[in-house]
């Protein structure tokens, strides 16, 4: 038994998010053949949390075990771990990859997946609250389909971000980039197309009143049915997509938070990933959209294999 191993620096540059998202849109437009996955497990540690993703709906059994650590000011990264590719007829693991950079690219490939739904084709400005590695990814992977003129990035801890915002300038030399706090942003709000919400926040990043009422916005910071980033508000008087509706409603806390505050039901979402790629649903033309993301192991499975196949090749 012999199984390749990815490392960070070769699971980012086998596919681009690009082609994890069209890989993700092919998957879903296709059908799912295998059964559903079970439910993620969450085991607690001192100081974090081991998460367990299993997948066998892509029909290549595949599983991904993370830790996370609680300490969002660690210098080392907060999301540890690997993801495993099994031999369908086997069982034998073929590619063992780093679940970090995975777990980065396929997060910013299903929003890519869902704003090329939500987003209209002319979006120009861009808000992303947070300064990590999923920050990071998403304003590369938006810049590369949107034609943004200006990103605002939002931190915390703004003396945190200024590589992040220095390097993305650099990759990024015709579209003009801001750092502000968070007492600091609602003008760029006000006039954002797109805003990410990539975080560790436990509550609401920004007001509602302060965003367009065309805004397209992703959340894919939190997975407790308790946390959220973006506001109540925003999302129930939003059209609101989630990756999948039983899950959303077990993990997703913006939704569950709207839903908790009397300001919407689970019948008021208005879409799934699925939906979405399939071109299944209209998405109305005006007002507000949503989309929020807790990650699902058939998502991982599908990404995997892009990069599987392209580090093969």
């Amino acid at each position: 038994m012999s199984a390749r191993f990815l490392d960070e620096k070769a699971t980012y540059a086998a596919a681009t998010v690009s082609q994890c998202a069209d890989a993700l849109e092919e998957a879903l437009r296709a059908g799912l053949p295998g059964e559903p996955d079970p439910p993620r497990s969450f085991i607690g540690l001192p100081p974090g949390e081991l998460i367990i993703m299993p997948s066998r709906m892509t029909g290549v059994p595949t599983v991904k075990l993370v830790t996370v650590h609680h300490d969002a000011d660690r210098p080392d990264p907060r999301i540890k771990g690997v993801h495993v590719v099994f031999d369908p007829e086997s069982l034998a693991p073929t590619v063992v990859m780093d679940a970090a950079a995975l777990t980065v690219t396929r997060t910013t490939a299903v929003s890519i997946v869902a704003l090329r739904a939500i987003a209209k084709p002319d979006c120009d400005t861009l808000v992303v609250f947070g300064a990590g590695p999923q920050a990071r990814a998403h304003i590369d992977a938006i810049i590369a389909e949107w034609p943004i003129r200006r990103v605002t990035v939002v931190a915390r801890r703004p003396e945190r971000a200024l590589d992040m915002v220095a390097e993305a300038t650099m990759r990024n030399v015709d579209v003009e980039f801001q750092l502000v706090s968070s007492d600091e942003a609602a003008p760029a709000l006000r006039e954002a197309r797109i805003i990410v919400c990539a975080t560790t926040a436990t509550s609401a990043l920004f007001d509602a009143a302060d965003t367009r009422d065309d805004v397209a916005a992703v959340a894919v910071g939190t997975h407790s049915p308790d946390c959220c980033e973006m506001p109540a508000e925003l999302v129930a008087r939003s059209f609101v997509a989630v990756e999948e509706r039983t899950s959303a409603l077990r993990e997703a806390g913006d939704v569950v938070c709207a839903i908790n505050a009397g300001l919407m039901t689970p019948e008021d979402i208005d879409a799934d990933l699925e939906q979405i790629a399939r071109r299944d649903i209209s998405v109305p033309d005006s007002g507000s959209r949503v989309f929020k993301s807790m990650g699902m192991g058939w998502e991982d499975a599908v990404v995997s294999a892009r990069i599987a196949r392209a580090s093969s090749s």
